[in-house]
């Protein structure tokens, strides 16, 4: 079960202050990385992955008159370790205090590796407006951060947000595969108005008025019924009534 390990305030302006919480998820688990690159595109990094149980929070909290609002700024997997406690004797008269001795977060050639759900916990945030108090964002981050570890315990990790933006690319790369034309062949609006006709066939035949425009599409071959419906009338054209005004 997570829990927090310590709070520190550190005070950073005259109406801002820093929070930094040490939060244990019960386990050490697996934490997959990804680079956050500059030049390319996203990608997850090949394991094998550190195992980590500690986690460090960071929320800046801003005070506007009565008002305080709790900013996420970022979360890092960290190695931690707690110093012995102070005895004299057989009492026990200072507590041993904790110390992060890494940040599992680097520079890479062409970015930055973080841990592969960081996104999760600023999309957590962002969806609500950013209007939480301390407590409440802090129960959010700790309350998502256990879900996670949790799934990891179970062998079955939930997936990422990252995860989720490759699914949907890879579906959209495979519905375009073979092109705009193909991937809407089969829709409604198509099948109702006319039969989409490849670049082969519309070689092979009479190519309309200004096809050069369109080239790079297929040409819709409408059903005389349709036609029949987009039919205009000469005589209701207010402007052809009269036709004097072309011999002048």
């Amino acid at each position: 079960m997570t829990g927090i390990v310590y709070h520190k305030i550190r005070r950073t302006g005259w109406r801002r202050k820093h929070h930094t919480y040490l939060v244990d998820v019960g386990n050490a688990i697996e934490v997959p990385l990804m680079e956050v690159s500059k030049l390319f595109e996203n990608c997850i990094l090949d394991p094998p992955y550190p195992k980590i149980r500690y986690f460090e929070i960071e929320i800046d909290e801003q005070r506007e008159g009565k008002n305080k609002t709790a900013l996420f700024q970022n979360i890092f997997p960290v190695h931690a370790k707690r110093e012995p406690d102070w005895h004299f004797l057989i009492f026990r008269i200072k507590r041993g205090s904790w110390t992060i001795t890494d940040r599992i977060h680097f520079p890479t050639d062409t970015g930055e590796a973080q841990w592969l759900y960081t996104d999760d916990f600023n999309l957590l945030f962002l969806s609500a407006g950013g209007r939480h108090d301390l407590d409440m964002l802090v129960n959010l981050i700790t309350g998502k951060l256990n879900v996670i570890a949790q799934s990891f315990v179970a062998g079955d990790p939930i997936p990422s947000e990252f995860d989720n933006q490759i699914s949907c690319r890879n579906a959209i790369d495979t519905l375009f595969s073979e092109g705009v034309d193909r991937a809407f062949r089969d829709s409604v609006i198509y099948q109702g108005y006319g039969l989409i006709e490849s670049d082969k066939l519309r070689k092979d035949s009479e190519s309309p008025i200004g096809a050069e425009i369109c080239s790079h599409h297929g040409r819709a071959r409408v059903s005389p019924e349709r036609i029949a419906e987009l039919h205009v009338d000469i005589n209701d054209i207010e402007d052809l009534r009269e036709l004097s005004w072309l011999s002048n």
